[in-house]
């Protein structure tokens, strides 16, 4: 029971930072020794059910609107909708029909130490062009604002309504105007690449979102809600596989209820503090962490023996 906790933890500390819950569960196995694979997988998707309830929950509302008429009368949620359906068809194409490839990799801890490093270059990478890119555009602004010579009147008026608009932060039906249908197949392509213990789908889907353009909000909301018609569906495959062949052997039904429990409550924070580390651009302190436990992690087994 203390290790299924403990897995609950990792898992929702993990899996909405950008530092790939399924590499890190995978190790965490790996150096507890638990070495049965389908226990193991069995464990990783109601793990991750767990976190899928903090994600609907966090976004109830956003999703309850679309159990009613008029949510689906609203033309952005239309397209919100339609945008989430799209971005999900390459994930499960590439997710279903790379399965056993991907399932292989969980018996490779050494595998998941690389892709971790390399979603450590990831995040470190389209920060740095995210920063570059804003730059960019503040510089293309200010001189815009230069050459117009606005009258001061104007200009306090200007000055208030952008003071109005930092303010409103909160998530609203529109923030994804600026996803195209386009955007949303590539981000798709990441979140089932992503697959890959150890290439995490939070830091893939935001980087993506981040490189196509879209505003650091903009990219985490569509993430998480990317989030949910993958792990829905892989939860419900596992539960037709355990409906048919029953639980692997040695796993109480008990030990997954309470790590889906403990993974959605710490999923749920850890939700909310990824948010905080958007809006503040700081995902390359996460690519420093990646750096470091792939480096440990990967000498430990590689010349520890461990």
């Amino acid at each position: 029971m203390f290790n299924t906790i403990l897995q609950g933890i990792t898992q929702g500390l993990s899996e909405f930072l950008p530092i790939s819950s399924s590499g890190h569960l995978t190790l965490l196995q790996h150096f507890t020794g638990n070495n049965n694979l389908e226990a193991n997988m069995t464990t990783d998707i109601a793990l991750h059910f767990g976190t899928l309830i903090a994600t609907c929950f966090f976004f109830r509302n956003d999703l309850i609107p679309y159990f009613t008429k008029a949510g689906w009368q609203d033309p952005k949620r239309r397209k919100i909708f339609w945008l989430v359906f799209i971005g999900s068809i390459p994930t499960a194409l590439i997710g279903l029909g790379l399965k056993k490839k991907f399932e292989a990799m969980f018996e490779s801890p050494l595998a998941v130490c690389v892709a971790l490093f390399i979603t450590g270059l990831l995040l470190l990478i389209s920060e740095k062009l995210k920063k570059k890119n804003d730059h960019s555009i503040k510089s293309d602004q200010n001189n815009s604002n230069k050459e117009s010579l606005p009258s001061p009147a104007t200009d306090l008026k200007e000055a208030n309504t952008d003071d109005l608009e930092v303010k409103n932060t909160q998530p609203t039906s529109d923030e994804l105007s600026g996803l195209t249908y386009g955007k949303a197949i590539i981000t798709g392509i990441a979140q089932g690449i992503a697959c890959t213990p150890g290439i995490s789908r939070s830091g893939s889907t935001i980087a993506a979102g981040l490189l196509l353009g879209l505003k650091g909000q903009e990219a985490a909301r569509y993430s998480f809600l990317l989030m949910i018609p993958a792990v829905g569906g892989a939860t419900l495959l596992e539960i037709l596989k355990v409906a048919k062949a029953g639980l692997p052997e040695g796993l109480a039904i008990s030990n997954l209820i309470v790590g889906c429990l403990v993974s959605m409550i710490t999923g749920f924070l850890s939700l909310k503090f990824l948010v905080y580390i958007i809006n503040k651009q700081k995902l390359a302190y996460f690519a420093y962490y990646l750096f470091a436990i792939s480096i440990i992690c990967f000498s430990l087994i590689k010349f520890a023996g461990m």
